[in-house]
């Protein structure tokens, strides 16, 4: 569920990679391509974009697969253009993103690829690219195996459902789970169809006209061919062919040549087209689409979805960030980098020190203080004494300088007075400089000691209050009320006295638990 399913025709496709790149920059993930020549070739373009990445295919000597096998899992590439022979074996959980550049040749293997994405919980995405030639070179290619023809004809029937599943106007993870004969009625609420529902309308017109060219035509071109007729193309080969001169040329310009594509998409699936694959893939009219065509049967198509490019132009308008959110996802990105840091240096893969999930908790939740990392998920004894200083170090340098430069970091304003504590200040001096009252300069020590830091509350509260106070705690609900317990012993002790003998019972609960 947290695999966010998408689907997109081919054309454009490395401008589409290259925008889903920028708007994740220093994710993990991989590109699945059909060809080890298109693995080489996206790779260099991409690194020539600035990105880095590598290439993986089975052509490549073996030490060097293991390179780039280790590179990818350390974080030193996070990105890898890759035949389906990468990915066995790797255990990797922060994989963002898992693209196929051409369609799988089955569902099986589609299922499969993308299950190497979002191991940890997060969000990921699987982004499908596909096209007409991508069946053509599977089918070539199954075509001339040495396989009998069982296992040719099983081969081809998987591709046929795969390329139904990337047509299909359905949600996706419905389609793939039915597949797998799980029930699931629900939308998924998190693919490119349902995110954009299609819009149905009587197709009946469109479909005649499709079918009126192709026959006029002698049924003798695909589907590129039929769609250029349709739309009036100025194509040289259609001229002279002859192509211009018949009765529907030009008769589809109310359809971009991408919507021609999706609509002649489902009229094959709707049965009322056929390729002929032994006849260079023409396309042939069945005797359903010839109901349409002469009869005065109607059939109903779905328009195309909005384009993602629109789609996520609202989405964006809708949830524009707030300031916590930037906060978050700038510690996010300094803890991924010293997470990757710590990793090259020992020598081990990044995402064994902390998952993802677990830097995103610490991105939200700013530990300061190790009973406050120790609160995060992921976070246990040895590693937070592994790497609980580097990691709350970098914590608390990141809200310093946001501090410093007027940026409001909610919950972490004590972060600065206890710097000045540290720095010999005393109380007086410190509200001075904060402007801030000696209360809430005591308030934040107290915080601060709760959460584990060294204090001498003896400076605030008594042995004997503290006893005193902690005894009587369990008369009283949390989150504590200052005033209820001062009025309960009737003003004998301060505000800073009760206030650190409830840290005091705070950090002493901690550390039992500890």
């Amino acid at each position: 569920p947290n695999i966010s399913l998408n689907v997109s025709r081919g054309q454009k496709r490395f401008e589409q990679i290259l925008n889903h790149l920028k708007k994740h920059p220093g994710q993990s993930g991989i590109i699945y391509c059909l060809a080890r020549r298109t693995c080489e070739d996206l790779s260099a373009k991409l690194n020539a974009r600035g990105f880095n990445t590598a290439f993986y295919h089975a052509n490549m000597a073996p030490k060097e697969r293991d390179r780039v096998q280790e590179d990818f899992i350390n974080d030193r590439i996070p990105i890898i253009c890759a035949t389906i022979a990468f990915g066995m074996g790797i255990d990797k959980s922060n994989v963002r993103f898992v693209i196929h550049y051409n369609l799988p040749r089955n569902l099986e293997g589609y299922y499969q690829e993308i299950g190497r994405c979002g191991r940890d919980g997060l969000p990921a995405e699987a982004l499908l690219f596909f096209s007409y030639q991508d069946v053509t070179t599977y089918r070539q290619m199954f075509e001339e195996s040495e396989a009998v023809q069982v296992q040719k004809d099983l081969k081809i029937a998987k591709l046929n459902r795969m390329y139904q599943f990337a047509e299909a106007p359905v949600c996706r993870r419905k389609t793939v789970l039915h597949y797998f004969g799980e029930s699931y009625d629900k939308n998924c609420g998190n693919c490119d169809v349902c995110r954009n529902p299609p819009r149905h309308f009587d197709g009946t017109e469109a479909s005649q006209k499709a079918m009126s060219a192709l026959i006029r035509m002698e049924e003798k071109v695909g589907i590129n061919m039929l769609v250029d007729v349709l739309r009036g193309s100025q194509r040289r080969e259609i001229f002279s062919l002859g192509f211009n001169q018949i009765k529907t040329y030009g008769a589809g310009k109310e359809y971009s040549f991408e919507e021609w594509q999706f609509l002649l998409s489902q009229m094959l699936h709707n049965g009322l087209l056929e390729i002929a694959y032994d006849d260079n893939h023409c396309l042939r009219v069945t005797e359903t689409g010839k109901s349409i065509l002469f009869g005065n049967r109607k059939v109903q198509l779905a328009l195309p979805p909005q384009p993602e490019e629109k789609a996520a132009a609202k989405e964006t308008i809708k949830r524009q960030p707030n300031r916590t959110q930037l906060l978050r996802d700038e510690l996010f990105d300094q803890l991924i980098a010293l997470r990757r840091s710590i990793g090259q240096k020992q020598g081990i893969p990044p995402y064994l020190i902390f998952s993802d999930a677990t830097l995103e908790q610490m991105a939200q939740k700013r530990p300061v203080t190790d009973a406050d990392l120790l609160y995060i998920s992921g976070v246990g004894e040895r590693k937070l004494q592994l790497y609980g200083d580097a990691f709350i170090g970098a914590t608390r340098e990141f809200i310093r300088k946001k501090i410093q430069d007027g940026q409001n970091v909610p919950g972490s304003t004590f972060l600065l007075t206890w710097d000045l504590f540290k720095a010999g200040h005393p109380i007086q001096e410190i509200a001075r400089l904060r402007e801030i009252s000696p209360i809430t300069v005591i308030s934040h020590l107290a915080t601060m000691y709760e959460r584990g830091e060294s204090v001498e509350i003896s400076d605030w509260v008594s042995p004997e209050a503290l006893d005193l106070i902690q005894g009587a705690l369990s008369l009283f609900e949390e989150p504590y009320q200052l005033k209820e317990i001062y009025e309960h012993f009737q003003q004998r002790f301060s505000y800073e006295a009760i206030r650190f003998a409830i840290a005091d019972a705070k950090r002493t609960e901690w550390q039992q638990r500890r």
